[in-house]
């Protein structure tokens, strides 16, 4: 063989080479495009959820509606995907979502899949809440009933608190807990509790406890739904996908939702899998209300002492930023809002201040 016919061999598997890794490089950009593309759709679909999951009631109650939350969450990803007036397509995704997670302030529940016998005697499969679950943690002494704040619920099961026999149930913060039951703990021989007494600790355990039991949940019911998905045709293994800190710990001191999304096929063979959450915006500790002075307006976090204190309450409506308030021409609290532009004549420990005497 001459030394041309040696370079045209060379060419033309140098050409094949660089079309075959040209044909693999575009393959690798749709797929990660693709899969871009429905993060973007699970982003915004979890972040207009959780627009719905709070709303501020009567007497600035927040009430958890998790029916509305997973509607807009529902409905934003039909509209993203295209499909949302095809009934049947819809379901077929929803099929791709074995469960979803709600956390409330002293518990959460969890939507899927499930099995029942219907009066014909045949197998339906319906998706529906669980009843809420607490978020608990127990030892040889307490059972501890979290929530997403410092408040507890403690079940003392041998009346060690109030140096008697006596099993009793106690509501209140965590931190008054020195106060309330200094005997218990100063004896020597009482059990070693140290997350109650340490503000970084008690942190600690109550989000690791939190998070240990919806996770433990979403694992049962993610891998429940191989059943559920298998009566579809869907040979996907279902399986709590791993989780990083990062995507709980920022959502366990408010309610939020959480989701997986997982076996859903895109691309050339190409399966979709991820866990997503994201938390609530407004909690009680960030709404302000107004009062009415002489002839300006101070805003209040809900929680302030002086919030109404021989004052008239502006309207009842709960503001949900400065920012908002700030437009309505209110001035800040120096109490609860230290760091804020003050009215000059307003001292809120002087019950005439700013008002006719």
């Amino acid at each position: 063989m001459k030394l041309y016919h040696f370079a045209i061999s060379f060419v033309i598997i140098a050409i094949t080479s660089i079309i075959i890794n040209d044909v693999r490089t575009d393959h690798l950009k749709t797929v990660w495009s693709d899969r871009e593309k429905i993060d973007r759709y699970l982003d915004t679909a979890i972040d207009d959820a959780v627009t719905k999951l709070v709303e501020i009631g009567q007497n600035n109650q927040i009430i958890i509606n998790k029916e509305k939350a997973v509607e807009s969450f529902s409905a934003s990803l039909y509209s993203s995907f295209g499909i949302l007036s095809d009934k049947d397509k819809q379901e077929e995704l929803d099929r791709y979502l074995p469960v979803i997670a709600v956390t409330t302030e002293d518990g959460y529940y969890t939507y899927a899949y499930f099995e029942y016998e219907g009066e014909d005697g045949h197998s339906y499969v319906t998706r529906r809440w669980t009843e809420k679950l607490p978020y608990y943690r127990e030892d040889n002494d307490f059972i501890y009933g979290f929530t997403l704040g410092e408040n507890i619920t403690l079940f003392d099961k041998n009346g060690l608190l109030a140096s008697g026999d006596k099993q009793t149930v106690y509501q209140l913060n965590y931190q008054d807990m020195k106060i309330k039951f200094p005997a218990y703990f100063a004896a020597r021989n009482r059990p070693e509790n140290p997350f109650l007494l340490d503000p970084d600790k008690f942190e600690l355990i109550r989000k690791e406890t939190i998070q240990s039991l919806i996770e433990q949940s979403m694992a049962y019911y993610t891998s429940h739904h191989n059943k559920i998905a298998s009566e579809y045709g869907i040979t996907y293994n279902f399986v709590l996908p791993p989780i990083k800190d990062e995507e709980w710990l920022p959502y366990l001191d408010a309610p939020g939702f959480f989701v997986i999304f997982q076996g859903y096929p895109y691309g050339a063979g190409e399966v979709y899998n991820r866990f997503a959450s994201s938390g609530a915006k407004v909690t009680k500790d960030k709404v302000y209300y107004l009062e009415q002075e002489k002839w300006y307006l101070i805003y209040h976090r809900s929680g302030c002492d002086h919030r109404k204190e021989d004052g008239i309450l502006f309207d009842n409506q709960p503001y949900l930023s400065v920012e908002e308030c700030v437009r309505q021409g209110a001035y800040g609290c120096p109490v609860c809002c230290q760091n804020d532009i003050h009215a000059p004549e307003y001292d809120p420990f002087d019950k005439f201040s700013g008002r006719e005497k």
